[in-house]
């Protein structure tokens, strides 16, 4: 479907996120939009600082202790959701580690003649794969940063 020539792309339930999101981070936004800070919050959860901290930056995961606190601390949001969260998230990770490479083709706001290729054989190098990209030089800069968002490593 096109609308005011941009793509408008579908996403099946079995979809998983190229960058799965912590639920860590979703509470460091919560307590943002709350205008709560993280100490703060820390003392009314009963919890260490340096303990939320590390839930904050996916450090850490949220256990179902950790949901309870949170759940008490934070009006509105259930410790089911907290674990639901988290445990979607472990599922995200996992399946991305079994993702394999994949040919893929052409991506927005790029030229029309870039492609990427990823080798379909390749081996898993402690615990990576090893992509070969060709892409034409005046597209470097999207590669580069479409890397930093994934994590991944350039030679």
């Amino acid at each position: 479907m096109e609308t005011n020539n941009k793509k408008l792309y579908t996403l099946s339930s079995n979809v998983t996120p190229v960058m799965p999101i912590h639920p860590g981070e979703i509470l460091g936004e919560e307590l943002k939009a709350r205008g709560i800070s993280q100490k703060e919050f820390a003392e009314k959860a009963g919890m260490q600082a340096t303990h939320l901290s590390a839930i904050i930056h996916g450090v850490r995961n949220i256990t179902p202790a950790v949901a309870q606190k949170l759940e008490m601390a934070l009006d509105g949001i259930t410790a089911a959701s907290w674990t639901k969260l988290q445990e979607q998230y472990n599922r995200d990770i996992n399946s991305r580690k079994r993702r394999l490479p994949v040919l893929i083709s052409g991506y927005e706001n790029a030229s029309p003649n870039v492609a990427i290729l990823a080798q379909e054989n390749s081996q898993p190098y402690a615990g990576h794969y090893t992509v070969t990209v060709t892409i034409p030089e005046k597209d470097k800069a999207l590669l580069y940063q479409m890397a930093e968002r994934l994590g991944w490593i350039i030679d």
